[in-house]
């Protein structure tokens, strides 16, 4: 059996990832080493699908409106009774 060209399983997600960066002539840890997520404000949401969004990581349930704001969105889209984007 051959040896592998590098010292790490290359099939797995990680593996992949440090292929990446070699391939691009960038240290192995730009793809490996996680970034720093904001500790003391929403990041991110999940829509509920009735025009409301769950904030994350507060959990907090808001409209459109204050989901742009919490997460300094420029663009403000129109929405509808229903909950549909204009």
């Amino acid at each position: 059996m051959a040896k592998a060209k590098y010292d790490f399983d290359h099939a797995t997600g990680d593996g992949q990832k440090r292929l990446m960066a070699i391939s691009m002539g960038l240290p192995q840890e730009v793809y490996t080493a996680p970034g720093p997520l904001p500790t003391n404000k929403d990041y991110g949401c999940d829509p509920l699908g009735d025009g409301k969004f769950k904030m994350i990581p507060s959990g907090d349930i808001v409209d459109y409106q204050e989901r742009c704001r919490r997460l300094n969105k420029d663009r403000i889209y129109l929405v509808d009774e229903n909950g549909k984007l204009w």
